[in-house]
């Protein structure tokens, strides 16, 4: 009966992950949507999430260096479901009206006729190009929309919607060039999670995710300050809190992952996986000693030793 239970607990959570995670964030003038690839709650999070706060938080900075006081948006979409090869980037002047969340309703809202915007369809993104994107839109917002051009975008398998749209020349025309101001800001400590003391809390600076405990409340002299280690990444595909937040999964792409809890002797080495789908792994709400529990799909799941380091499939 048990058994029964737990496939069905893992239906359901694989059922509701078809649905996308958004997230609307506002920083002083910047705001910022994110449409996430996949959703399996608050606990499995994409770094392309972690992007988006970074993002709007340096935006904020850029902002404030040029003296551009009016409204910038940043929309982002991991995928585009009817084309999912397609990117697509849009610079655009004198609106800051949503754009991408209505795109697969076959819909473009009329311009807001208020600030600027910088919207992009890809699958993963590299934060230092977006900001070079953020700072060139504010300096040659004048020019902006001169350089849009029509594009199809399919909205569903049969159906396209005309997007004005940026040339992939143009882009990485933008990226390509050095930036003075993104070098003096890139290496600014970001906070992205701090769940308390003696908890986990993920950090980022100098183009690195930093996964570590938090400390803060120890002092100095303490035992334990300096037991304790960091994990650093300069990307990952995502990672899962656990629900005490006492440790992380933290997965490389979707076949590997490492285990970090803090402890130096318990962070795995990058543990491979065998998969049969494209689905993220879930947690179940236990760990059960030294052993955690994986699924992410009904049909199996797998038990990882954390001091053994060795992962078992179950069938």
């Amino acid at each position: 009966m048990k058994h029964i239970f737990m496939l069905f607990l893992f239906s359901f959570s694989l059922l509701s992950a078809h649905k996308p995670k958004v997230r609307v964030e506002t920083f002083g003038n910047v705001k910022t949507y994110f449409s996430s690839g996949f959703n399996f709650g608050e606990k499995t999070i994409e770094s392309e999430e972690l992007k988006m706060q970074i993002i709007g938080k340096l935006s904020k900075v850029i902002s404030g260096k040029l003296g551009y006081s009016d409204t910038v948006l940043i929309e982002r979409r991991t995928y585009n479901a009817h084309n999912p090869n397609q990117k697509l980037f849009i610079l655009e002047n004198n609106n800051s009206q949503y754009k991408i969340p209505v795109l697969d309703d076959g819909v473009v809202l009329k311009s807001n006729n208020n600030g600027l915007s910088i919207r992009i369809v890809s699958d993963k993104i590299e934060i230092t190009d977006v900001l070079k994107l953020v700072e060139y839109s504010i300096l040659n917002r004048e020019k902006l929309n001169n350089k849009l051009i029509s594009i199809d975008y399919y909205f569903s398998e049969k159906s396209k919607l005309s997007v004005l749209a940026n040339t992939e020349d143009l882009i990485q025309e933008i990226i390509k060039k050095e930036s003075k101001l993104i070098e003096q800001i890139i290496n600014d400590e970001i906070v992205l999670l701090d769940n308390g003391s003696l908890r986990n809390e993920i950090s980022w600076n100098n183009n690195e995710f930093i996964f570590s405990t938090n400390t803060k409340k120890l002092k100095d002299d303490n035992v334990y300050k300096n037991h304790y280690v960091n994990y650093r990444v300069s990307d990952f595909r995502y990672y899962i809190d656990s629900f005490d937040s006492s440790y992380f999964i933290i997965f490389n792409n979707t076949n590997t992952f490492t285990y970090f809890d803090g402890v130096n002797e318990n962070t795995s080495p990058k543990i491979n996986i065998e998969k049969k789908n494209g689905y993220a792994f879930k947690l179940i709400r236990e760990k059960l000693g030294d052993k955690i529990i994986l699924y992410d799909t009904p049909d199996y799941f797998y038990v990882y030793n954390i001091k053994k380091k060795l992962l078992q499939k179950i069938e």
